[in-house]
């Protein structure tokens, strides 16, 4: 007859419906993956990390600063070189023994070749000067 049951679905739904299913409650343990001293040690590794790389940061911001103060300082030095180059020219321009003596003679200022002495070589001939106002000794 057991080959009968068997083969009847009607018997085999009747079969699961009166089998009681048993639940029962364990506890289980979950353990922590890593220790507590190996995160410490994780997290002390990645502060270090952090602050060394923050250090990194600070030193790379001032280089930077000092690069910008040096280029600055450089096209200072070179504007100032300039202004020089040019003030050095106008002195040169103010001097000239040609300009003076016609800024003398402006003002109503005479030429006295007997009041000019000259120290050194007495062959020296000033060339703002006509040739006939030389005097030879």
């Amino acid at each position: 007859m057991s080959y009968y049951y068997r083969g009847n679905l009607a018997m085999e739904l009747e079969q699961q419906s009166r089998s009681v299913t048993k639940t029962t409650k364990r506890t289980v343990r979950i353990k922590p993956t890593i220790p507590t001293g190996e995160k410490l040690l994780y997290l002390l590794f990645i502060s270090l990390t952090v602050v060394g790389l923050g250090l990194v940061g600070v030193r790379y911001s001032q280089i930077s600063q000092l690069n910008y103060e040096i280029q600055s300082t450089k096209h200072e030095n070179r504007v100032t070189a300039e202004k020089n180059a040019t003030l050095k020219l106008q002195i040169e321009q103010m001097t000239n023994r040609d300009r003076l003596q016609k800024e003398a003679e402006k003002q109503g200022m005479v030429y006295n070749p007997a009041a000019v002495h000259t120290i050194g070589k007495p062959d020296v001939q000033a060339s703002s000067l006509p040739q006939t106002q030389i005097k030879k000794p």
